[in-house]
């Protein structure tokens, strides 16, 4: 079965409470060390939402440690070292967690590129209560970080990845599009109805294209949600869902793609053909960033000319800094 529950700050919270009465007990134990809590347990404490892996044991506390010397094999705990420097912060006063930039790069050699794209956007949340850092942040502490394993990744997860999002499934949703040749949507995209503001999960504005995730947390708000589509529906945007199933596996979401795709030939009057599956290790290419062939951020064509579809490189500059970021980016020190 799949769980498409969103993670609230309220559950977030709890499992924050339980992962300090562990390290708590962790600290008693060990009276004079002050452990310096990493990855995983990092996480937890700082209440952000956890990627996807199967690597990582959670029911151990994992530590950080800046040589071998300190290095120590603690029952109950997973140590990791590190020949980088990395910075700390206090949580509840008493437990010392490694900061969640350098949380982000430590956890490049166990994620996927899509699971690490989803972890900035964790980190990066429109909600202020669970927004623990920002694209700018993350760019800088890559640039100014020396050489580790997954540095490579953690530059291809910042060109996909979009702050102030709501949900991991959403980004999962994103990505997924991209990968069929869809362009990047717009997140949170807002349009003025009766009353209210309404924010948009996904949307391409040209062609007033909706995509909305329905996790369970909807079904409590599905009055109030009808009603909204009933507005959006009479300004002339068509809706599409998403559910947990139509992300279940790469079947379900080229069938998703589709039914987005059916969606702007019906708006267009053009075909919108769908590419094969690309990796996002193709797509975050830096190449295609700089030479118009990634549609992320793009200026689309109203028209549904697919060969319209390209990328404003002043827009592009303007978000991904500059040229001379990404070139010192690749060629670490």
């Amino acid at each position: 079965m799949i769980n498409d529950d969103s993670i609230t700050l309220k559950q977030l919270t709890a499992i924050k409470q339980d992962r300090m009465l562990v390290c708590e007990t962790l600290q008693k134990r060990l009276r004079t060390t002050i452990p310096v809590y990493d990855l995983c347990t990092s996480l937890e404490l700082q209440s952000v939402e956890l990627p996807r892996e199967r690597i990582l044991d959670k029911t151990k506390c994992h530590m950080a440690f800046r040589d071998l010397a300190e290095k120590r094999q603690i029952t109950q705990t997973a140590p990791h070292c590190y020949g980088n420097d990395f910075d700390t912060v206090t949580v509840a006063r008493r437990f010392q967690c490694v900061a969640i930039a350098d949380v982000w790069m430590h956890y490049a050699r166990f994620l996927s590129l899509k699971e690490l794209v989803v972890l900035i956007d964790n980190l990066t949340r429109r909600d202020r209560r669970l927004k623990r850092t920002t694209l700018e942040y993350l760019h800088e502490s890559l640039k100014k970080a020396g050489r580790f394993q997954g540095r490579r990744k953690c530059l291809q997860a910042l060109r996909l990845a979009k702050e102030n999002t709501d949900s991991s499934y959403e980004t999962r949703g994103r990505l997924a599009l991209m990968q069929y040749g869809l362009p990047c949507p717009e997140v949170n995209y807002p349009v003025k109805l009766a009353n209210v503001t309404a924010l948009l999960d996904m949307a391409y504005p040209i062609w007033r294209i909706c995509i909305e995730y329905d996790g369970r947390h909807h079904a409590a708000q599905w009055k109030d949600d009808n009603r909204r589509r009933e507005q959006l529906e009479r300004k002339g945007w068509v809706i599409i869902k998403l559910f947990a199933e139509d992300l279940a596996d790469d079947n379900s979401e080229e069938r998703a793609a589709l039914r987005v795709a059916q969606a702007i030939e019906q708006v267009t009057g053009k075909p919108f053909p769908l590419t094969s599956r690309q990796t996002l290790e193709r797509l975050s290419d830096g190449r295609r960033w700089r030479h118009n062939t990634l549609q992320c951020g793009s200026s689309l064509s109203s028209d549904g000319d697919t060969t319209k579809i390209h990328t404003d490189l002043n827009e592009y500059d303007a978000m991904m800094r500059s040229e001379a970021f990404w070139q010192s980016a690749e060629r670490p020190a």
